[in-house]
């Protein structure tokens, strides 16, 4: 059985003052000449100080409802197919520019990386009741948005609160390790899955991917990166960086960024850690790739899910209002004149 607790126990120190009814407790007196050869009336007694026992009950009972008494909630342990997800959003300024539409026709709306990855990562966390979700958002800095929780508005509302903005350099290694330290100091019960919606574009030092590999074997969690660019053109997992004594033409240029995107994925890969990439171009893409994301976590987890705490407060003013029922019925048959 769970421990009682009092949302407001300074109030408890007026118990004392229960008492009072045993020492004055309001019953009408009579002056009469001498009551000494009348014969002993138990019944009188019981009824005089079970009068002054309601009261003491009732004041008991108003005060320790005052004081708020109720016990912890505490938590159960369910199975359920999920995972630990902690979202790492990119919102740099690249984010905002707009994806293939799946639609090629001229009325088609354009929708931009961001929105996209939002609008599915929205969908992808209503199918998935049993998970738990963490968000961070970066560009220039990581933000802790929404801690890792079964609060699903608090994630939900996390998500639609991200907007690209443009501040020059991406703090990728941060944004990891803010999103790696949601798992700090929780029971390994499930799937830890990191997953990482990017449009790439980043460079992480030697030193810093030494931190990241050690964290993620620290917290026994997965990468998954959904890079999410503009072009078809843009392949990560084709491509091939070319080497320092090859010529370059301009045309192949404007693939630099391309090159990084794919030494990224390379980092990633040698990381020596569980780790998958999903590259996708539109929305239709993004939905596929988040799709394999949920087949691939869908595994028998335990998660603890904390139950409401009971409040006692409510019985105990019931208790009071029928204990003043009493004493006021008890108020109305009291003689109220004496008839020798």
């Amino acid at each position: 059985m769970n421990a009682i607790h009092f949302f407001k126990p300074e109030l408890l120190w007026l118990l004392p003052l229960t008492l009072l009814p045993l020492v004055s407790y309001g019953v009408k007196q009579f002056n009469y000449p001498g009551l000494e050869d009348w014969p002993k009336d138990l019944l009188s007694d019981w009824l005089r100080w079970g009068v002054r026992a309601l009261a003491v009950l009732t004041l008991i009972s108003l005060i320790i409802a005052a004081a708020a008494p109720f016990t912890e909630g505490g938590t159960v342990i369910r199975v359920g197919e999920g995972a630990e997800i902690v979202v790492v959003l990119d919102r740099s300024g690249s984010m905002s520019e707009n994806l293939q539409a799946n639609d090629q026709s001229v009325n088609a709306k354009p929708i931009s990386k961001i929105e996209a990855s939002r609008k599915v990562l929205l969908r992808f966390m209503e199918q998935r009741p049993a998970d738990t979700f963490g968000v961070v958002a970066f560009n220039a800095a990581p933000i802790s948005v929404a801690p890792l929780s079964a609060d699903r508005e608090l994630a939900r509302a996390a998500l639609k609160s991200a907007e690209s903005n443009s501040s020059g350099f991406t703090a990728l290694n941060r944004a990891l390790a803010m999103g790696l330290d949601y798992f700090n100091g929780r029971p390994f019960t499930a799937t830890r899955l990191v997953m990482l919606v990017s449009d790439g574009d980043a460079v992480i030092e030697p030193e810093d991917r030494v931190i990241l590999k050690n964290l993620f074997r620290q917290y026994r969690a997965k990468l998954i990166w959904v890079y999410v660019h503009a072009g078809v053109e843009k392949n990560i997992l084709s491509s091939v960086i070319a080497g320092d004594n090859e010529y370059i033409p301009q045309a192949e240029l404007d693939q630099v960024e391309i090159n990084q995107n794919v030494a990224m994925n390379r980092l990633f890969e040698d990381l020596d850690i569980p780790y998958q990439a999903f590259e996708v171009n539109s929305e239709a893409g993004l939905q596929q790739a988040v799709a394999e994301i949920e087949r691939s976590t869908n595994k028998p987890t335990r998660y603890e899910y904390r139950l409401p705490r009971q409040d006692y407060a409510i019985y105990f003013y019931l208790l009071a209002m029928l204990l003043l029922g009493a004493l006021f019925w008890l108020k109305q048959i009291e003689i109220r004149a004496w008839k020798p």
